[in-house]
């Protein structure tokens, strides 16, 4: 079954998952560029009094991330075939994507969806 976690939470999980890292140098992070354009604003509006979670989903919005990284999973035939690979493995064993993000509006969801789709 197709899970995701976060790195606090990975000695949790059974050892007998599959535990397989999408964030940063995985093949699966977003880019530099949108991680980048993502970050800046949702500190500046931090720095504007918005509270995390608001300067995290107002980012998340105005960047257009999740279209921005949707394009950038389908656009790559490498990617695509790990992603097929990931819904294979679930079918048998749990397989969690983890990476960095505890909170939700996270590329592992996006992700997620994308394999549940294959």
């Amino acid at each position: 079954m197709l899970k995701e976690s976060y790195v606090a939470k990975l000695k949790t999980l059974n050892n007998d998952a599959i535990k397989i890292e999408v964030g940063y140098p995985s093949i699966f992070a977003p880019s530099e560029k949108l991680l980048s354009d993502f970050n800046e604003l949702k500190l500046k509006l931090i720095d504007k009094g918005m509270t995390e979670s608001k300067a995290r989903k107002k980012a998340w919005e105005q960047t257009n991330f999740e279209s921005r990284y949707r394009e950038q999973v389908l656009s790559n035939p490498k990617i695509i075939e790990k992603l097929k690979e990931i819904k294979k493995l679930s079918e048998e064993k749990d397989v969690y994507l983890y990476c960095y993000c505890g909170k939700p509006l996270c590329h592992r969801f996006i992700l997620m969806d994308i394999i549940e789709k294959i």
